[in-house]
Protein backbone atom coordinates (compact mmCIF):
# COMPACT_ATOMS: atom_id res chain seq x y z
CA UNK A 1 0.00 0.00 0.00
CA UNK A 2 2.80 2.45 0.89
CA UNK A 3 4.68 1.45 -2.26
CA UNK A 4 1.57 2.15 -4.37
CA UNK A 5 1.17 5.58 -2.72
CA UNK A 6 4.84 6.42 -3.33
CA UNK A 7 4.59 5.30 -6.97
CA UNK A 8 1.45 7.42 -7.39
CA UNK A 9 2.87 10.64 -5.87
CA UNK A 10 6.12 10.29 -7.84
CA UNK A 11 4.37 10.38 -11.22
CA UNK A 12 4.77 13.62 -13.15
CA UNK A 13 1.00 14.17 -13.42
CA UNK A 14 0.57 13.64 -9.67
CA UNK A 15 3.45 16.02 -8.93
CA UNK A 16 1.84 18.74 -11.06
CA UNK A 17 -1.57 18.27 -9.42
CA UNK A 18 -0.04 18.26 -5.92
CA UNK A 19 1.93 21.42 -6.73
CA UNK A 20 -1.20 23.22 -7.99
CA UNK A 21 -3.27 22.09 -4.97
CA UNK A 22 -0.45 23.08 -2.58
CA UNK A 23 -0.37 26.59 -4.04
CA UNK A 24 -4.17 26.84 -4.13
CA UNK A 25 -4.27 25.89 -0.45
CA UNK A 26 -1.66 28.58 0.27
CA UNK A 27 -3.81 31.12 -1.61
CA UNK A 28 -6.80 30.22 0.56
CA UNK A 29 -4.70 30.92 3.67
CA UNK A 30 -3.75 34.33 2.27
CA UNK A 31 -7.40 35.16 1.55
CA UNK A 32 -8.69 34.28 5.03
CA UNK A 33 -10.31 37.32 6.71
CA UNK A 34 -9.40 39.05 9.98
CA UNK A 35 -5.68 39.18 9.20
CA UNK A 36 -5.35 35.50 10.04
CA UNK A 37 -2.43 34.84 7.68
CA UNK A 38 -0.40 37.66 9.28
CA UNK A 39 -1.08 36.30 12.77
CA UNK A 40 -0.60 32.58 12.18
CA UNK A 41 1.73 31.14 14.80
CA UNK A 42 2.66 28.39 12.32
CA UNK A 43 4.65 30.92 10.32
CA UNK A 44 6.88 31.95 13.21
CA UNK A 45 10.11 30.09 13.93
CA UNK A 46 9.37 30.36 17.65
CA UNK A 47 7.06 32.40 19.84
CA UNK A 48 6.36 33.44 23.41
CA UNK A 49 3.18 33.73 25.44
CA UNK A 50 3.08 37.42 24.54
CA UNK A 51 3.21 36.52 20.83
CA UNK A 52 0.36 34.04 21.26
CA UNK A 53 -1.85 36.55 23.09
CA UNK A 54 -1.04 39.28 20.56
CA UNK A 55 -1.76 36.98 17.63
CA UNK A 56 -5.12 35.78 18.94
CA UNK A 57 -6.10 39.25 20.16
CA UNK A 58 -5.40 40.80 16.74
CA UNK A 59 -7.55 38.17 15.03
CA UNK A 60 -10.47 38.96 17.29
CA UNK A 61 -13.16 36.50 18.32
CA UNK A 62 -14.43 35.87 14.79
CA UNK A 63 -10.87 35.52 13.50
CA UNK A 64 -10.00 33.01 16.23
CA UNK A 65 -13.08 31.00 15.27
CA UNK A 66 -12.07 30.92 11.59
CA UNK A 67 -8.43 30.30 12.58
CA UNK A 68 -9.48 27.30 14.67
CA UNK A 69 -11.31 25.68 11.76
CA UNK A 70 -8.66 26.59 9.22
CA UNK A 71 -6.03 25.06 11.54
CA UNK A 72 -8.01 21.84 11.90
CA UNK A 73 -9.11 21.51 8.27
CA UNK A 74 -7.03 23.56 5.85
CA UNK A 75 -3.81 23.25 7.82
CA UNK A 76 -4.24 19.49 7.90
CA UNK A 77 -4.65 19.34 4.14
CA UNK A 78 -1.59 21.56 3.60
CA UNK A 79 0.97 19.18 5.20
CA UNK A 80 -0.62 16.23 3.40
CA UNK A 81 -0.04 18.05 0.11
CA UNK A 82 3.53 19.18 0.75
CA UNK A 83 4.52 15.83 2.25
CA UNK A 84 3.10 13.98 -0.76
CA UNK A 85 4.82 16.43 -3.12
CA UNK A 86 8.21 16.04 -1.44
CA UNK A 87 7.89 12.26 -1.07
CA UNK A 88 7.18 12.04 -4.80
CA UNK A 89 10.20 14.20 -5.56
CA UNK A 90 12.45 12.20 -3.22
CA UNK A 91 11.41 8.93 -4.89
CA UNK A 92 12.75 10.35 -8.16
CA UNK A 93 15.78 12.19 -6.72
CA UNK A 94 17.01 9.57 -4.25
CA UNK A 95 16.03 6.29 -5.87
CA UNK A 96 17.73 3.79 -3.54
CA UNK A 97 17.78 5.83 -0.35
CA UNK A 98 14.41 5.05 1.25
CA UNK A 99 15.50 6.18 4.72
CA UNK A 100 15.54 9.75 3.43
CA UNK A 101 11.73 9.54 3.16
CA UNK A 102 11.57 9.87 6.94
CA UNK A 103 12.46 13.56 6.66
CA UNK A 104 9.17 14.70 5.02
CA UNK A 105 7.22 12.25 7.19
CA UNK A 106 8.82 13.85 10.28
CA UNK A 107 7.85 17.32 8.99
CA UNK A 108 4.28 16.05 8.52
CA UNK A 109 4.06 14.63 12.06
CA UNK A 110 5.50 17.82 13.57
CA UNK A 111 3.09 19.96 11.54
CA UNK A 112 0.08 17.94 12.73
CA UNK A 113 1.29 18.14 16.35
CA UNK A 114 1.76 21.88 15.88
CA UNK A 115 -1.83 22.21 14.57
CA UNK A 116 -3.21 20.32 17.56
CA UNK A 117 -1.28 22.58 19.93
CA UNK A 118 -2.33 25.77 18.15
CA UNK A 119 -5.97 24.67 18.17
CA UNK A 120 -5.67 23.95 21.90
CA UNK A 121 -4.09 27.34 22.54
CA UNK A 122 -6.77 29.03 20.46
CA UNK A 123 -9.51 27.42 22.56
CA UNK A 124 -7.74 28.19 25.85
CA UNK A 125 -5.74 31.30 25.05
CA UNK A 126 -6.99 33.27 28.06
CA UNK A 127 -5.72 30.61 30.46
CA UNK A 128 -2.58 29.30 28.76
CA UNK A 129 0.35 28.11 30.79
CA UNK A 130 3.89 29.06 29.85
CA UNK A 131 4.64 25.33 29.56
CA UNK A 132 1.96 24.86 26.87
CA UNK A 133 3.29 27.77 24.84
CA UNK A 134 6.86 26.46 25.19
CA UNK A 135 5.84 22.98 24.02
CA UNK A 136 3.95 24.40 21.05
CA UNK A 137 6.74 26.81 20.11
CA UNK A 138 9.33 24.01 20.34
CA UNK A 139 7.28 21.81 18.03
CA UNK A 140 6.94 24.73 15.59
CA UNK A 141 10.69 25.39 15.70
CA UNK A 142 11.47 21.71 15.13
CA UNK A 143 9.03 21.66 12.21
CA UNK A 144 10.81 24.62 10.58
CA UNK A 145 14.24 23.05 11.11
CA UNK A 146 13.07 19.84 9.41
CA UNK A 147 11.35 21.76 6.59
CA UNK A 148 14.47 23.85 5.93
CA UNK A 149 16.51 20.63 5.87
CA UNK A 150 13.94 19.08 3.55
CA UNK A 151 14.14 22.01 1.14
CA UNK A 152 17.96 22.03 1.19
CA UNK A 153 17.99 18.29 0.55
CA UNK A 154 15.60 18.76 -2.37
CA UNK A 155 17.85 21.44 -3.87
CA UNK A 156 20.89 19.19 -3.33
CA UNK A 157 19.08 16.30 -5.05
CA UNK A 158 18.09 18.48 -7.99
CA UNK A 159 21.64 19.79 -8.42
CA UNK A 160 23.12 16.31 -8.06
CA UNK A 161 20.70 14.84 -10.61
CA UNK A 162 21.28 17.76 -13.01
CA UNK A 163 25.07 17.45 -12.85
CA UNK A 164 24.99 13.65 -13.18
CA UNK A 165 22.75 13.81 -16.28
CA UNK A 166 24.97 16.49 -17.88
CA UNK A 167 28.08 14.31 -17.52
Amino acid sequence: MVKNYLNFVSKKKSQIILFVLFNFCGLIFILLPYGIVWNMLDLHFSYTSADVFKSFYQMGENGRYINLYSTLILDTIYPILYTSLILGAYIKLFKNKRLILLIPVTAFVLDILENINIAYMNLNYLSLSEAQVTISSTITSLKWIVIIGMILLTVFGLIKNKTSTDS
